[in-house]
């Protein structure tokens, strides 16, 4: 298991932390579009993300889609979908479903190739919902 902060540091690009409203949502790839989850972005650079989510029953495994929201006011500004990416770690938190605690898990993703227009997103996201 990595930890958050080693991994922050290793990266080529500078992490930033993002403002309320950034969002990660995951789609599982053989489901139904109504599956997706929203997960919270802890922190984002040019070359990935980190994010937590609630970890149910064996979805940790499950491969998905990816992409990055930022919602203010009931407004998407910003929507970057299908991003290309790799998991490059996972982290289970601890937690027991049965005492009211959430089982979450934080994944730390590296973005594959994109688009020009997803980079295009991909910088106005970062110079418009990050916290510098």
């Amino acid at each position: 298991m990595t930890d958050v902060k080693e991994f922050t540091k290793r990266g080529e690009h500078e992490r930033l932390k993002v403002k309320n409203g950034a969002i990660a949502m995951i789609r599982p790839i053989n489901a139904l579009a109504t599956t997706h989850k929203y997960c919270q972005i802890i922190n984002i650079s040019k070359g990935g993300l980190a994010f937590r989510c609630i970890d149910r029953n064996g979805e940790s495994n499950e491969p998905f889609e990816l992409d990055v929201l930022f919602i203010q006011d009931s407004i998407c500004f910003t929507y970057l979908k299908n991003i290309p990416f790799k998991t490059v770690w996972v982290s289970h938190e601890p937690g027991e479903t049965s005492s009211g605690h959430l089982k979450t898990r934080q994944l730390g993703v590296q973005f594959g190739e994109m688009t020009p227009q997803q980079e295009s997103q991909l910088d106005r996201f970062l110079e418009k919902c990050t916290i510098r």
